[in-house]
């Protein structure tokens, strides 16, 4: 600053910066008034105050420490390299008293540091002696010595300032006067003393006004006041003084060591208020740090963030933060303050030492002298003398350290510790939230480049059935209807198979399947799976090309199956008369033996060929009432020669219970049958297969049981596919062409049933067909009658019909 600012014309820019534009335009208007040879401006926000010095350099720039996206340290650093020239006087505003602040500022040469409440009095009282003594180069005040307890004496008297002063330096305090009520106050918000000694009977304002107004001033309201008074000795006078918020009442003439034992006790008092003050702005400024941190989820922004505040707040000279969870390679990143000069190159320190005594210990630790502990690995140039180090502990595991660095032995206390840990456990979580987002924004990447891909059409719905998100495969199926997000797919246009297959999954809550025609004819099987919060996705895949060649299949299968039976005839009906035209010897009758098995075999095969045919082709089937207990018991007096030919028990026990169904006699004989007969063939000699019925609420049980050769674990998943045949050496021997247990699911399917499986190796297997209850609602009238006895006209198959 030089002495052009007085009286020469030149005009002082002063900058004003605060992110609340009140208090900004309030305080350039109080500093506008101390003359005319000041241009004050004043800007809400970092970037606003670098866009107004665009056009040329400010003198003084007063700036608060915390603001949005650029803080007050910020600005400073930016304002200190500006092109146009660095402000000559620095002003910073804070409310955080944290260890290592005035430390940061004078790294960064801020001349004065003030705590908030700061009267416009107290900022304007510095500018004008920053004015007065723009000859000399002002020593930054967060490097001079710590000054003694100052104290305002306040008496209209000359004789009493004169003496009382001499008292309070004879006892070692600092001191400033003021003669009367408007100057008292006046000096109380620009000198912030720390105790006023306040005479009642003054000019202007007497002591009664002045103490009522320090108390409601917020920024002074805490400085212990001592009423000393000749004049005001009532006792009510005392209660008033007392009431309006003075420490202490004391009537001249006074004991001079009683005076100033008040004074010690009010002092020490005043001490420790201020140090849980100074405590509380301490921890104030957490929840400014960890609003700040949350705003962020890119994770090298927000460590970059971490370290310049941790290094800003606590004084370092540098800061190192070390991320040891990342799924790649460790993340680490430094911070250095700029003091103008020019940097060396720094590496990152070998971090090794501390982060395996932070991971066996978990708690923060303080180095006072690196060059007397091996933890820390000095590299070349190291001017590094103290460190601070503080685990970052997320949910479940350690994440990283947080290191500071400064350039003095001793520096960092236990008082520092606490504040870095505090701000460290904010950073964690802040660390692992950016963590997770990045995961997430991952795996929103991923899914939507799978959407995007995806050759299927996948449609999702909200919980009330309405679209909320379309891929491009499904777009283009909505060929002559607009399908618009946020709404349901209208009914009667085509879609009203897929709209009821989605009410259902949103109703049951379990995933289903489907199959429906969409409009154009194609046709389509849909997954529909119900989402945990509510919704459904629906998965569409085009299967009309394999619809064409399945029905071009069966029609093929069921062309040469039928053309297949006629010649299968002719040759078993020629085999059993070559035995009425002549006698055969034995090598002859064993060549008809084996081609009439062939034969049979061949015919079973093309049976069975047809019999899947026309379920594939969906042949229409009968849905009769069939009284299982005649239809079992019949099925196995059928089967009871083949049985007794390899002296087997066939059992099969008839009750009394009513296990009705609704069914085609003819397709369940059929399964039954390939059970039956599997059982048999699958059975050694003297085995045994029990047949039994069992009644459930809503469904009717059979239970094939035999104590054959059983099923391998690995066989059982595949048995029900068609051709499918088990390498078992004990079964290779017998005939089989794989498509007997394909039918049985096949119809127990079509009937709203399942096939289920139950064996063991070497004990056998039992097989359950369970089968929708038909109750007696669902029955003709007149089959009420006589349930227990088979109609003549189908008693073999137990099945009644009405007349």
């Amino acid at each position: 600053m030089s002495e052009t600012f007085i009286g020469t014309g030149y005009r002082a820019r002063i900058l004003v910066v605060d992110d609340h534009p009140a208090t900004a335009t309030t305080l350039a208007r109080a500093i506008s008034q101390l003359g005319t040879n000041l241009d004050v401006m004043s800007a809400t926000s970092g970037m606003d105050a670098l866009e107004k010095v665009e056009g040329g350099s400010v003198d003084v720039l007063i700036t608060d420490l915390m603001m949005p996206k650029m803080n007050g340290l910020e600005l400073i650093e930016r304002l200190q390299a500006h092109p146009v020239g660095r402000p000559t006087y620095t002003i910073l505003i804070t409310a955080y008293d944290v260890p290592g602040l005035k430390e940061t500022a004078r790294r960064l040469k801020v001349n004065e540091t003030m705590l908030k409440p700061v009267h416009p009095q107290q900022i304007c009282r510095a500018i004008e002696k920053m004015l007065e003594t723009t000859s000399r180069v002002q020593e930054p005040a967060s490097v001079r010595k710590s000054h003694l307890f100052k104290i305002l004496i306040a008496d209209d008297s000359q004789d009493n300032l004169t003496l009382m002063s001499r008292y309070v330096q004879n006892e070692g305090y600092g001191f400033i006067t003021a003669s009367n009520g408007v100057e008292t106050l006046e000096k109380v918000r620009s000198e912030m003393p720390d105790l006023v000694l306040l005479d009642v009977n003054m000019p202007n304002k007497d002591g009664f006004e002045v103490l009522a107004e320090i108390r409601k001033d917020p920024t002074v309201g805490h400085i212990p006041v001592i009423i000393f008074t000749a004049a005001r000795l009532n006792p009510m006078d005392m209660q008033e003084g007392l009431n309006l918020g003075a420490d202490d009442y004391i009537v001249k003439p006074f004991d001079r060591r009683e005076l100033f034992a008040r004074i010690r006790a009010k002092l020490r008092v005043k001490e420790a208020e201020d140090i849980i003050r100074k405590r509380n702005r301490e921890l104030s400024i957490l929840p400014e740090i960890g609003k700040e941190l949350s705003a962020r989820f890119d994770l090298n922004e927000l460590l970059s963030i971490i370290l310049r505040r941790s290094v800003e707040t606590l004084g370092a000279f540098g800061g190192h933060v070390l991320i040891v969870n990342s799924k790649e390679t460790p993340l680490q990143k430094s911070f250095y303050v700029s003091d103008g000069s020019s940097q060396l190159e720094r590496q990152f320190p070998r971090l090794d030492a501390i982060l395996n005594h932070v991971e066996e210990t978990r708690e923060g630790l303080i180095i006072n002298d690196v060059t007397r502990d091996s933890k820390w690995q000095r590299l070349p140039g190291d001017q590094t003398r103290s460190v601070l180090i503080s685990p970052m502990l997320g949910r479940d595991q350690l994440l990283g350290l947080l290191v500071l660095e400064h350039e003095q032995t001793d520096y960092f206390t236990l008082e520092h510790l606490i504040l870095l840990e505090a701000i460290a456990s904010q950073a964690a979580i802040a660390v692992e939230n950016a963590q997770l987002y990045s995961s997430v924004a991952k795996e929103q990447q991923k899914l939507a480049a799978v959407l995007q891909s995806a050759a299927d059409a996948i449609l999702v719905f909200n919980i009330d059935g309405c679209l909320s998100l379309l891929n491009p495969a499904a777009e283009k199926l909505f060929t002559d209807y607009e399908a618009k997000l946020g709404l349901p797919l209208a009914q009667g246009r085509g879609y009203d198979s897929l709209i009821e297959l989605l009410q259902q999954a949103l109703a049951g809550g379990k995933p289903i399947t489907g199959e429906f025609a969409w409009p154009d004819q194609r046709v389509f099987t849909a997954l529909f799976t119900p989402i945990e919060e509510g919704g459904c996705v629906v998965l569409l895949h085009d299967v009309s090309h394999f619809k064409t060649l399945e029905k071009v299949k069966n029609e093929f299968i069921s062309m040469a199956a039928h053309d297949l039976k006629n010649p299968i005839g002719i040759i078993m009906g020629f085999i059993d008369l070559m035995e009425k035209v002549g006698p055969l010897n034995d090598a002859q009758m064993g060549f008809v033996q084996q081609i009439h098995g062939a034969a049979e075999n061949m015919n079973e095969l093309v049976q069975d060929m047809l019999e899947l045919a026309k379920i594939d082709m969906g042949f229409e089937f009968k849905q009769e009432p069939l009284d299982l207990n005649s239809f079992v018991s019949d099925m196995v007096e059928g089967f009871r020669p083949q049985a007794n030919a390899k002296e087997q028990k066939l059992l099969f026990e008839k009750t009394s219970d009513d296990f009705i169904v609704r069914g085609d006699a003819v397709q369940l004989k059929q399964a039954l049958s390939n059970l039956i007969n599997n059982a048999i063939k699958y059975t050694p000699f003297n085995g045994s297969i029990d047949l039994s019925l069992e009644m459930d609420s809503d469904a009717v049980l059979i239970h094939v049981m035999d104590t054959g050769y059983g099923i391998s674990a690995q066989d059982l998943p595949l048995i029900f596919d068609r051709h499918y045949r088990s390498g078992d050496e004990r079964i290779k021997e017998i005939e089989g062409n794989g498509l007997g247990l394909a039918i049985v699911k096949s119809v127990i399917e079509r009937h709203n049933g399942k096939i289920t499986v139950q064996s063991e190796l070497g004990k056998g297997s039992c097989f359950t067909i369970t089968l929708p209850r038909a109750h007696l609602g669902q029955l003709p009238t007149d089959y009420y009658h006589d349930l227990s006895k088979p109609d003549s006209s189908n008693g073999s198959l137990g099945i009644r019909h009405s007349t």
